[in-house]
């Protein structure tokens, strides 16, 4: 049983906020929601168990898609939170009133902004925008002539396209980043992207949290009532979600 507490948030009380501190907190909830949705879809897509090899190379690519969008987003949210916190007038007047945890993944956060060039390649080229058609070649050339790649040459066609999948055409995206992050090593790159990804999206949502506390006892006081809790019963237990390639139409 999951208890989940229902808190309501009166509209003259967004009202009354200045405009600044309230797109912060509109957009960083926001933030927060998508960043936590990635996290559990991802969990999901790698939970599977592939029992063959076309099973393995399509939830595989499908758990990469996943990734690249996910590390999208998490750019995109370090963007937020350089904009409209740290570069703003709120940044100097809630720095201090951040709990230790927002403190501390406000000071993650600041060191990934702007240093990280695996999330930044994967935003501009793999995830939220297409490379251009010189990276696309050069991928391709760099993909061909690696040996590892060469059980991806494949199109899966199925008679339902939610079956089918051009795996040739997207494996090459992994050798796309690792030339535009610098990285040779594919193995390296694979767990530096993960790591990056699972940190960077704990510290945001972690930073998300703490402001709207801090946002709530410097406007609103000391305490937030919640009008009820709600038990949601039924739910699955976390690793036992899953989300395969396969699916009967």
């Amino acid at each position: 049983m999951i208890q989940i507490y229902r808190i309501p948030i009166p509209k003259d009380s967004l009202l009354k906020l200045p405009k600044n501190e309230r797109v912060c907190l509109l957009q960083l909830g926001h933030m927060a929601n998508q960043v936590l949705m990635f996290e559990k879809l991802l969990i999901f897509a790698t939970a599977l168990d592939s029992k063959n090899e076309v099973e393995q190379y399509t939830t595989g690519v499908q758990t990469q898609m996943l990734v690249r969008l996910a590390v999208s987003a998490v750019f995109e949210s370090l963007l937020v939170v350089e904009r409209l916190f740290v570069k703003s007038k709120i940044g100097n007047d809630y720095k201090d009133k951040l709990d230790k945890k927002g403190s501390d993944a406000l000071a993650y956060l600041k060191k990934l902004m702007g240093k990280s060039a695996l999330l930044a390649a994967v935003r501009n080229n793999y995830g939220f925008h297409y490379p251009k058609a010189d990276e696309t070649e050069a991928a391709f050339q760099a993909a061909i002539a690696d040996a590892d790649f060469d059980g991806m040459w494949k199109v899966y066609f199925s008679h339902h396209g939610f079956n089918s999948m051009f795996l040739f055409c997207d494996v090459i995206s992994t050798k796309g980043i690792a030339a535009e992050a610098g990285v040779a090593d594919l193995a390296a790159l694979q767990k530096q992207l993960m790591t990056e990804l699972r940190e960077a999206a704990l510290n945001l949502v972690d930073f998300a949290h703490s402001f709207f506390a801090a946002l709530w006892v410097q406007h609103f006081g000391k305490e937030i009532d919640a009008e009820g809790i709600t038990e949601v019963t039924g739910a699955p237990q976390f690793d036992e979600v899953l989300i395969p390639f396969f699916v009967e139409v």
